[in-house]
């Protein structure tokens, strides 16, 4: 049986660790309240702005081509995949790299050849580590989402998409539902799908009467395709990030319950072992006395 001096040293221990646990769960839940005020506002313009770049394009004529509208054939495929820099987010960044490690192996069985930009420090370091075929140019550090930084993010990734002529650009993210589920998702970023855009137009009610574009419709296209990108980044970026702090929240609550069990435990072996020696101490005591 341990003794009452190390019994005592764990339970300070774990009451350090209780301390930093229960507060990086506040922090996670803080972070993720702001999080996802954004989120909802967001899903809803990115759905309106879906439905009238779709109604405006029904209105071109077919000869018209965009650079991200048009499909490629190649086989060269870009796989993103959004992770986190830090840890203790429990099985966060675990699932995210076992899904786009799917996602490669799907893309290469297909006889793709598979190019990998991985944000977040975690999953980087372990595609990194294992040989994959990756950007090398690219800082793999998540900084705080802003719009300013979905903007930088999806230049980036356009940038890239056209230099590299990439068939398509799949994004690998975990789509927020609430604090506890996130679903790992696979979209694709690039080409932006006419069909997804028709059907968005479709869905809504929708008139015959002309419209105005100015200057020139193919610049309204043009311009209103980059503010869908954009916001479409934008978009996964919060989903990204409210995942993680959810996860987040989840872990460190678990893990202060687990400290509180532990504690009680503790406590419990702790009075039984003081018990036992003032027990032992009387009894040495009356034996003495005896003599």
């Amino acid at each position: 049986m341990p003794s009452l001096k190390e019994i005592r040293t764990r339970i300070a221990s774990i009451k350090s660790t209780r301390q930093i646990t229960s507060a990086m769960k506040m922090v996670a839940a803080s972070r993720l309240r702001k999080v996802q005020n954004n989120i909802v506002h967001l899903r809803e313009y990115a759905e309106t702005l879906r439905y009238i770049l779709g109604d405006v394009m029904l209105r071109l004529p077919p000869s018209y081509q965009n650079v991200f509208l048009k499909q490629r054939s190649n086989n060269h495929v870009l796989i993103v995949a959004i992770g986190s820099d830090k840890g203790l987010c429990g099985t966060y960044n675990s699932l995210l790299i076992k899904r786009t490690l799917q996602e490669v192996y799907a893309q290469q069985d297909k006889g793709a050849k598979v190019v990998l930009l991985v944000f977040g420090k975690k999953p980087a370091n372990f595609f990194a580590k294992r040989g994959f075929n990756m950007l090398s140019d690219v800082d793999p550090h998540f900084d705080k989402v802003s719009y300013v930084f979905a903007v930088q993010f999806a230049d980036l990734i356009a940038e890239k998409y056209l230099k590299e002529n990439y068939e398509r650009v799949l994004i690998v993210y975990n789509r927020f539902r609430n604090a506890i589920i996130h679903e790992l998702t696979t979209e694709q970023l690039l080409p932006v799908s006419e069909d997804d855009l028709m059907e968005a137009a479709d869905d809504e009610e929708r008139t015959d009467d002309p419209v105005i574009l100015e200057p020139q419709p193919e610049e309204v296209i043009n311009h209103m395709t980059r503010q869908y990108i954009n916001y479409n980044v934008y978009r996964i970026l919060l989903d990204a990030s409210a995942s993680e702090h959810g996860s987040r929240m989840t872990a460190m609550h678990k893990a202060t319950d687990n400290a509180d069990e532990l504690l009680k435990s503790l406590t419990l072996s702790y009075n039984k072992a003081r018990q036992a020696s003032v027990t032992r101490e009387l009894l040495d005591i009356v034996g003495g006395a005896e003599r």
